[in-house]
């Protein structure tokens, strides 16, 4: 993972060379690329998979050798982690790369906006297609974006959608012809808000338009996650 920064623009970009699946490791690098983020005052963010991949979510393989507590613990990380994104006190913006399935879709969906490749990739929330039921805080993200004519297709039936579906549902923003322009039109999206919009203004706004909806969802998160094992 690797933050860099351009008059005032912060690009966090992510590349396993494979999914870019999502591990405990995985939050802990991101987490901390926030706190460099809002320590150097950057004054947009933008999410960057690699070329292909946005990401394709949480690393599913390692979950059969966890603990109860262990598993726990993993889902716990997470949820806080993309709640704090969610709730990030400066625009956010993310460069789908690539796919961006289950996890890596409600990263997607905790941004701001969301610019798309064109080509054979998805938007999609997987979970229950794969036997997980979307605990309440992933719903509440999701349904930040996802308007309310979609989400029987969206949220229940685990639908995927086309960079020119999701242009069309009003899921994503933007569509480029590949990732590299994808990145570099994020970084232009996020510089326009960072220059049109007040830096207070936006960040009392959020907190006020997401932050109760944030703080339910972190205090009923040991019983939302109980559902999930």
């Amino acid at each position: 993972m690797e933050t860099s920064f351009r008059d005032g623009i912060a690009t966090v970009r992510f590349d396993d060379g494979k999914a870019n699946a999502l591990d405990v490791g995985w939050f802990t690098r991101l987490d901390a690329a926030l706190d460099e983020v809002e320590a150097a005052e950057a004054r947009a963010l933008v999410l960057a998979g690699r070329d292909g991949m946005f990401s394709a979510g949480l690393n599913l393989k390692i979950l059969p050798g966890m603990s109860g507590p262990e598993f726990i613990a993993f889902f716990e990380q997470f949820s806080r982690l993309v709640l704090r994104l969610h709730g990030l006190g400066l625009p956010t913006v993310a460069a789908l790369t690539g796919h961006a399935i289950a996890g890596g879709a409600i990263l997607a969906y905790a941004c701001d906006m969301r610019c798309m490749t064109a080509g054979p990739y998805r938007l999609q929330l997987n979970e229950t297609a794969i036997g997980m039921p979307l605990p309440a805080w992933m719903l509440m993200v999701a349904q930040s974006v996802v308007p309310r004519h979609l989400e029987a297709r969206a949220l229940l039936h685990a639908e995927a959608f086309s960079a020119e579906a999701a242009l069309a549902e009003n899921l994503i923003d933007d569509i480029e012809v590949d990732p590299a322009s994808t990145i570099a039109r994020a970084e232009r999206m996020a510089r326009d808000l960072a220059e049109r919009l007040s830096p207070a203004a936006y960040a009392a706004t959020k907190a006020r338009l997401r932050g109760p909806a944030i703080r339910a969802a972190l205090d009923g998160l040991a019983a939302d996650l109980a559902t999930l094992r």
